[in-house]
């Protein structure tokens, strides 16, 4: 998983990158002898095979891409330090994630409320949270994670009550 995390940690995880195949990737990483050398070829063709990316040619160049189920499992390797990316310049829509997890569930209730606080949430109500920036990729993981998916519900607001104290916390102009 660390070339896919290296590749990632590049600045290419959102989309495609221009690599020619396995030679671009062992410089990447600067194998000093033929054993690490095959360590690299080998974990590259793990994640090959596990269509955690997608090679191809276009336009007289190899083209890895990482799939989603290779962002998926990059943010598997990341849950830590799992945070929203705050977008240059806001789109002026809420992201409300609210949920309504049972009683025989409350360790994962209360896991994920921390998550979200930790990712940048701001907490609204007690299980109700709004941030401005995009987050469904990373929802969909974290509920996936603790198994609450069905408890949760998700919605783009365009106007909320309370907005300018929203906009103060999340210093958004």
């Amino acid at each position: 998983m660390i070339i896919l995390k290296t590749v990632a940690v590049g600045g290419f995880a959102v989309a495609v990158l221009a690599l020619p195949g396995l030679a671009q990737v062992l410089t990447l990483f600067k194998p000093k002898n033929s054993y690490e050398r095959g360590r690299v070829a080998k974990s590259y063709d793990y994640i090959k095979k596990q269509n955690y990316i997608r090679v191809y040619k276009k336009d007289g160049k190899d083209i890895v891409e990482i799939t989603k189920k290779g962002r998926k499992k990059i943010l598997q390797y990341d849950y830590e330090n799992l945070k929203l990316k705050k977008q240059k310049k806001w789109d002026g829509l809420w992201r409300v994630v609210m949920f309504d997890i049972p009683e025989d569930k409350k360790n994962a209730r209360r896991a994920l409320s921390n998550k979200l606080k930790s990712m940048g949430f701001y907490k609204f109500q007690k299980s109700v949270f709004i941030s401005p920036y995009k987050c469904g990729e990373e929802i969909e993981f974290i509920t996936n994670y603790f198994r609450v998916k069905r408890y949760v519900k998700c919605m783009l607001v365009k106007e909320i009550e309370d907005v300018a104290r929203l906009k103060k916390v999340f210093e958004l102009s």
